[in-house]
């Protein structure tokens, strides 16, 4: 219709313009999670292992989220312990696997409009310690016969379904993936009507033990909140 001249009236001019950009976008995701995909499939996805902080990784997904975030009017909060160690892998693939996990808080959050992105050290992990990224959420939660399916691909929830949410059902089984290729883990926790936490636990990159007193930031609330 653009094309052929049809339409002129403004308002459908910037209509139609928004549904192309809007579509444009979902596919450019859904064809970049493909690729992440198959690039596991080959042993790709943890072949460079580069430190990276925790803080960083928690703020700058934040940051590649910021726009869907201000879009939601979302509150976030961030509560980082202090001295943690480095975790390590594909930093690209490790940040995807995280703003995975924040879109779909902004997209399943409900009418809260909250959300809590927290890094911890795993109690009494030892030697093999790990940190845990947590992304919780005030939203509807998730019924448990869908809990028991979310990590596969293509898989949608009924309330996803029948609330007409965007999705392609791959960002949770690539967060899977990527945690696994470098030797981490993903799970959830949730309870229909009462929100939902998702935990993504990553190694630390060395061995030494936990502080005798690993002493929480103090949570603050993120300037990503748009009031």
């Amino acid at each position: 219709n653009l094309a052929d001249g049809v339409v002129g009236d403004p308002q459908r001019v910037r209509k139609y313009g928004e549904t192309i950009q809007g579509e444009a976008r979902r596919l450019a995701e859904t064809v970049e999670r493909v690729l992440q995909l198959a690039g596991i499939a080959a042993g790709k996805a943890a072949a460079a292992r580069t430190p990276i902080a925790p803080t960083t990784l928690v703020h700058e997904s934040l940051a590649a989220c910021r726009s869907e975030i201000e879009r939601a009017d979302m509150r976030v909060d961030v509560a980082i312990d202090d001295h943690l160690p480095d975790v390590a892998g594909d930093v690209t693939a490790l940040k995807s696997a995280l703003q995975n996990l924040i879109s779909n808080a902004v997209k399943y959050g409900g009418s809260a409009k909250w959300m809590k992105v927290s890094a911890t050290l795993q109690p009494g992990a030892g030697t093999r310690q790990q940190v845990l990224f947590i992304v919780e959420d005030r939203g509807p939660g998730i019924d448990a016969d869908d809990r028991q399916h979310i990590f596969e691909p293509f898989y949608r929830g009924r309330d996803a379904i029948a609330q007409q949410i965007q999705g392609s059902g791959l960002g949770l089984n690539l967060v899977h993936r990527i945690a696994e290729a470098h030797g981490g883990s993903i799970s959830v926790a949730s309870e229909h009507g009462k929100g939902s936490t998702f935990t993504l636990a990553l190694p630390a990159v060395h061995d030494r033990p936990a502080p005798e007193a690993v002493h929480r930031s103090e949570e603050h609330t993120s300037e990503l909140q748009s009031r």
